[in-house]
């Protein structure tokens, strides 16, 4: 993996405050810094495991670190907001019982180690801007921002699709969520000012522009972490998986939503909902494209609008706060759509609104929602970002 030029600031003072954090706790220089943004997904939900279409970008906010190499096999992390800290050896990978981030990094570790690859240990340091449990990927950015340490530090060449996939194993493996690729994809493929379009079944990748000045994304966290590790992503991905075998499918990408009437006699109620969502979401997502395409974002926002509902009312994954969301933004002048964005059951939602009216929107959000709720959502603003890199550093470049 070749070294790159760091990113302009903030990301890059943000490296830097991390490298210097790393030297501060190890007592030693870093010598490669990498950053891996969070995603947020358009539209496209709940398709990436039935072989469907689905449109994220990254985000603005990441997951910055810092690291070293060790020569005594040790592997060592540290957490710069929380101080915690985790050791254990690079031939140790077993997933430990505990919710940890250190799981995450033994996932990535375990997939190197299964390619053949020979690690010594290593010293790492880290802090994010993702909010946790608001649904923007913090967890495939972790995975994105150690396999780019990993390559970095040690010289492997590979390409963003098969790092993508390494992380995806290291998901399902090492937290228990058996997500699609979409999140790996979105946080090592992005492109600045690109919507990233990713055919699940061919894992096919193209790019659709989104610079247009007079809008912007906003990302409005509820607040509700969200848990997917519970058993509802679970049942959900069953209930598709069920179907398809039912209907003698590969995966519901080769139906479409033409086909509804006729299955819906085949199937039970909570398959039906399933593959209802999952059919109309693929459609609304092509549209969405050809939509962004001749610059109609009025027509993408009522797509983002009918996915909240369809992720409501069918697929059963959105919650009150995100419900209340969605209802009180989709009403505000200039904004296009909003919807709940993520696997579900609390995070965040997202919204097209005109540059224009940005604070307003924002003012009114957070007063309707303190209203109903007590407490205020975290709301910003974000273009499309590229994806993860890493690149060496001298120690002469952060002081």
């Amino acid at each position: 993996m070749s070294t790159q030029d760091p990113p302009s600031p903030p990301l890059n003072w943000f490296a830097a405050r991390i490298a210097d954090a790393f030297r501060k706790h190890y007592q030693t220089p870093a010598t490669v810094v990498a950053a891996a943004p969070g995603r947020v997904n358009i539209i496209g939900e709940h398709v990436d495991y039935n072989g469907g279409w689905v449109l994220p970008a990254a985000i603005e906010r990441w997951i910055v670190a810092a690291a070293a190499p060790r020569e005594d096999g040790v592997v060592a992390l540290h957490d710069d907001r929380t101080g915690e800290t985790a050791n254990f050896l690079v031939t140790e990978l077993g997933r430990t019982p505990q919710r940890s981030w250190s799981n995450y990094v033994r996932g990535v570790l375990a997939g190197f180690t299964a390619l053949g690859l020979q690690l010594p240990g290593f010293s790492l340091t880290i802090s994010s801007t993702i909010p946790l449990g608001g649904g923007l990927s913090s967890s495939a950015a972790l995975e994105a921002v150690v396999a780019r340490i990993l390559g970095q530090l040690f010289g492997w060449e590979t390409t963003p699709l098969q790092l993508a996939k390494l992380c995806q194993r290291a998901e399902h493996d090492y937290a228990g969520v058996p997500c699609g690729l979409m999140d790996q994809a979105a946080v090592l493929m992005s492109r600045e000012a690109h919507l990233l379009l990713l055919d699940c079944a061919t894992e096919a990748v193209s790019f659709v522009p989104f610079s247009n000045p007079d809008w912007q994304i906003l990302i409005i966290n509820s607040g509700v972490a969200h848990e997917l590790a519970d058993g509802e992503y679970a049942k959900r991905r069953a209930a598709c998986h069920q179907a398809a075998s039912t209907l003698g499918v590969k995966s519901l990408r080769e139906l479409d939503s033409s086909c509804l009437p006729g299955i819906g006699r085949i199937l039970n109620e909570e398959m039906n909902r399933c593959v209802r969502h999952v059919l109309t979401e693929n459609e609304r997502t092509i549209q969405a494209v050809a939509a962004f395409g001749r610059n109609d974002l009025l027509e993408v926002g009522r797509l983002l609008n009918a996915s909240h509902a369809s992720l409501r009312d069918d697929y059963r994954v959105s919650c009150a706060e995100l419900d209340f969301i969605a209802a009180t933004t989709q009403q505000i002048e200039g904004v296009a759509g909003c919807r709940m964005t993520g696997g579900g059951f609390g995070g965040s939602a997202v919204a097209l609104v005109q540059s224009a009216v940005i604070k307003s929107v924002s003012n009114t959000v957070t007063s309707d929602f303190a209203a109903r709720y007590g407490r205020s959502p975290e709301i910003f603003v974000t273009r499309p970002a590229a994806g993860a890199i890493a690149w060496s550093i001298l120690q002469e470049e952060i002081l």
